[in-house]
């Protein structure tokens, strides 16, 4: 070995014996594991040639990868479960302008899709555990709306419906 090999090998065994490696992969691992998934659910589509499930799959793959190389590393779960949303919700305005052009093969597929893509999401919080975190908001002194919608996505994170939530901080500070 030469002289430059040795001391790329040392700082190698430095850097593991130090934990900076295990600690960069222990960072990405969980949202790995939700890629992974993902993955292989679209390799058991194709296997069984289920369409719809490879389209929702693909597309929030296409997506996970368009953000990789936009911010140069992985997604983390949060960034996952955006992106699942917006896919969801891409889905959900499709099956609008479908249900007003009347085509019922849009329809089904849309509705479909959507399904698919809300099995990967956490369970939402329902509208009353919303409308309680409101109340106790409002009693708390919170009376602007960002504020309100911040409270909300402190409490319940990821498993909080926005459109739900705007609608219901709505009503009730138009109650106030």
């Amino acid at each position: 070995m030469r002289p430059a090999d040795t001391s790329a090998v040392s700082n190698r065994a430095e850097e593991i014996s130090s934990g900076r490696i295990a600690l960069v992969s222990s960072l990405s691992d969980n949202s790995f594991i939700v890629k992974q998934k993902i993955q292989d659910d679209l390799k058991a589509a194709m296997k069984s040639g289920d369409k719809l499930r490879m389209m929702a799959l693909r597309s929030v793959l296409s997506e996970m990868s368009r953000l990789e190389k936009d911010v140069r590393r992985d997604p983390n779960d949060a960034e996952i479960l955006q992106i699942i949303k917006r896919e969801r919700a891409k889905r959900e305005e499709s099956l609008e302008f479908a249900r007003k052009a009347s085509r019922q093969d849009l329809i089904e597929q849309n509705e479909t899709e959507a399904k698919i893509l809300q099995s990967y999401l956490p369970a939402t919080a329902s509208a009353d555990d919303v409308r309680a975190e409101i109340q106790s908001a409002i009693a708390a002194g919170v009376a602007q709306m960002g504020a309100l919608m911040k409270a909300l996505r402190d409490k319940f994170g990821a498993s909080l419906d926005g459109k739900l939530a705007s609608e219901l901080a709505k009503e009730a500070l138009a109650k106030k």
